[in-house]
């Protein structure tokens, strides 16, 4: 196991060891075949060459022992056997009759009237043909191989007067070799073969390698360190040590072209640079400028085999790897530049879990973190509360879309609250699916709409006082009373009944309730409301509406009508907003209806209907009022702040301007409808809150 372990290691350590072992392999296997068929081929013309021998032999043999034969002169033929029987390597040499058996031998006088058994010589007997091959013969105790050619002796017509005609075969002639010689001589054919294959393989083999380490190995190992190099990014260092080819192009062809890219460039051979002018035009990029370089005369002498050209595209790679390098760089200073110039905050964070991958500086100063503290959050806990509206609309972005998120509250590392709006769009970054989200700091503006939506609110108030009054006054008279006559009772000294006593008290705490009510939500109005936005029932502040402009109403004689869808899922908003929304809808509503009984008289229709209801994943609020309508001229500026049809001293023009941004802030739509003289209605359209809709699902 050890040594199949360093053998494979061995084979599999080196291109070097791969290749000379593959081209040694390759050569030995075609040497040896080469030595084998020449082997084969020899061993074979040996064998045709003894089986001629024997086949000359034994013609000699029955011509020399024809004549004596037809004579009778058997003796004689014996003796010409006997002398056969003294050359080399001659084993057998023997005469058998029709019967097969052995009359003369020339090697053995001891062999003779036995019966044969060579199945070569059968075969003659048996086919009437010559018949060869090599057989096994016992000699001296020992079985020896031999070269055995058995010929037939025909019955001619000179042999009739002793045989007869009836035979057609008289006997058949035996000549035997010993193959010993013969199978030495094969042997040391094969072995001076294989030693010829050995040397030639050899020095084959070794000026060969010698050739591929020069021309092959060692290049390719060069340029296998060169991408070794270039994996560690040493690409400058690598490119000024790479052994340089110069093909001087505007020399070879005699060029004056002094604005070609590739005048007096050595950097690379001038079809790897862009946009040369041999053609008198700008030839492009490599490769298709290859298709025109291709008839070049520089090209075509020049280009190399495919060695060389692997070399010249590994410094054509180095070249543009260091083209890229720099322009990766330069783009990366430019993007860091942009990146941290930015006025506002700019995270880039995984769209999957929000982690933050990189941030600006700007953000590290709005948020007083570190960048180490800030890589390590998700950029969900900067904010205040998160609403799933971020983190749902973070998920839902692909490629190509922008998310915008207005006046979402986030926190310093130090507690300090502030308003942002977030701007976010999806990109690829190292990577993976991230988000670029970038913040813009409106909290300064925040607080200049909430004094202006503020003052709006006092202005509303103002005209709301004698209301107001009227909802003091009603309870303070009953209050006013009942004291009263209680005093008096005491100063006559009259006895106050029990029953007296408890209609005065509960008179009197009814009315304490109802005026603490509307002093109560006057305060609740005219606070401060933040921008901060929560689960609400848009019924409660259409009907909240009422406490504040229910006198109001009545002495305007407005019938108002309320037609509230229940269970409503909620929105996300302000109550105290919205509230401030409809006051100011109701308001105008009936500015309209007496503006209408100015032009029209007093028979006119006065109502203002309120109704809400769940259409398409929307909740809607209509408000519609039997006032004077509004013009087409008015509708396109009825949202532009301090734009007013009303007189000096009646409005200041931001009622509408506000409304609409509230809503609009809320990610709702605001919509007129009107006819001049006859009705107008506003309609409005919030996003239901997204935890009714997952509850709903």
């Amino acid at each position: 196991m050890f040594g199949r372990v360093n053998l494979k290691e061995f084979i599999s350590g080196s291109l070097r060891t791969r290749i000379i072992l593959g081209v040694g392999i390759i050569l030995l296997a075609v040497l040896g075949a080469s030595s084998y068929f020449d082997v084969v081929t020899q061993v074979n013309r040996h064998i045709e060459e003894n089986e001629k021998r024997a086949m000359e032999i034994s013609d000699t043999v029955m011509k020399s022992i024809e004549y004596p034969m037809l004579d009778g002169e058997m003796e004689q033929v014996q003796a010409i056997l006997e002398r056969l029987g003294t050359l080399e390597d001659l084993e057998i040499v023997h005469l058998c009759d029709d019967m097969g058996i052995i009359k003369r031998n020339g090697t053995d006088r001891y062999d003779v009237n036995r019966k044969i058994v060579s199945k070569i010589t059968l075969k003659a007997f048996s086919t009437g043909k010559l018949a060869q091959g090599i057989e096994k013969c016992r000699r001296n105790n020992i079985d020896i191989k031999i070269l055995r050619s058995a010929i037939p002796v025909y019955n001619e017509k000179a042999c009739y007067k002793c045989h007869g005609d009836e035979k057609p075969l008289l006997g058949v002639l035996s000549v035997g070799f010993s193959w010993e010689p013969i199978q030495e001589t094969l042997v040391s054919v094969r072995n001076q073969n294989i030693i010829i294959a050995v040397i030639s393989l050899t020095i084959v083999g070794f000026f060969l390698t010698l050739w591929l380490n020069r021309y092959i190995i060692r290049p390719i190992v060069r340029l296998t360190r060169i991408a070794d190099e270039i994996s560690h990014g040493r690409y400058v260092y690598i490119f000024e040590k790479f052994p340089r080819r110069y093909v001087r192009c505007w020399k070879l062809l005699n060029c004056n072209k002094t604005d070609c890219p590739a005048y007096e460039n050595d950097t690379i051979p001038c079809w790897y640079v862009p946009d040369t002018l041999c053609f008198g035009e700008p030839s492009g990029k490599f490769p298709r400028k290859l298709d025109r370089c291709v008839a070049c005369s520089v090209y075509q002498d020049h280009k190399g085999d495919e060695i060389v050209r692997l070399r010249d595209s590994f410094q054509h790679m180095l070249y543009k790897l260091i083209s890229y390098e720099e322009d990766i760089k330069a783009s990366e200073e430019k993007y860091r530049l942009l990146f941290n110039a930015n006025p506002g905050p700019i995270f880039i964070i995984d769209q999957n879990n929000f982690q933050i991958l990189d941030i600006n500086e700007r953000a590290l100063h709005a948020y007083g973190y570190s960048r180490e503290e800030l890589v390590k959050m998700s950029f969900i806990n900067l904010g205040h509360k998160p609403t799933g509206e971020v983190v749902a609309g973070f998920q839902e972005l692909s490629a190509g879309q922008f998310g915008f998120f207005t006046k979402k509250r986030h926190v310093c590392k130090d507690g300090r609250s502030f308003y942002v709006n977030i701007t976010v769009c999806p990109v690829k970054y190292m990577g993976t699916k991230a988000l670029i989200v970038a913040i813009t700091d409106i909290t300064e503006s925040i607080e200049k709409e909430a004094q202006l939506i503020q003052a709006d609110k006092m202005t509303t108030i103002g005209t709301m006082a004698s209301g107001i009054a009227h909802e003091l006054n009603q309870p303070l008279n009953v209050i006013k009373i009942g004291s009263d006559f209680l005093l008096k009772m005491i100063k006559r000294g009259e006895k106050i009944g029990f029953e007296e006593l408890k209609t005065v008290s509960e008179e009197i705490s009814g009315h304490v309730d109802r005026a603490s009510g509307v002093i109560n939500h006057l305060q609740e109005f005219s606070r401060v409301s933040a921008a901060v936005q929560s689960p609400v029932d848009i019924n409660r502040p259409i009907r909240d509406v009422f406490k504040v402009l229910g006198q109001q109403l009545r002495l305007h004689q407005v019938d108002v009508r309320l037609e509230l869808a229940e269970n409503l899922p909620t929105i996300m908003a302000d109550h105290n907003r919205l509230e401030q929304v409809f006051i100011n809808l109701v308001t105008n509503a009936v500015d309209a209806i007496d503006e209408k009984i100015e032009k029209m008289g007093p028979e006119v229709e006065r109502s203002v209907t309120i109704r809400s209801f769940l259409q398409e994943d929307q909740v809607v609020v209509t408000v519609s009022d039997t006032g004077i309508g509004i013009s087409s001229s008015v509708r396109e500026r009825i949202f532009e702040p301090f734009f007013t049809t009303k007189g000096v001293g009646k409005g200041t023009g931001l009622g509408m301007s506000i409304s609409y941004g509230i809503v609009h802030d809320y990610g709702g739509t605001f919509d007129i409808k009107s006819k001049e003289g006859v009705s107008t209605t506003f309609e409005l359209r919030f996003p239901v809150h997204y935890h009714y809709q997952a509850s709903e699902n």
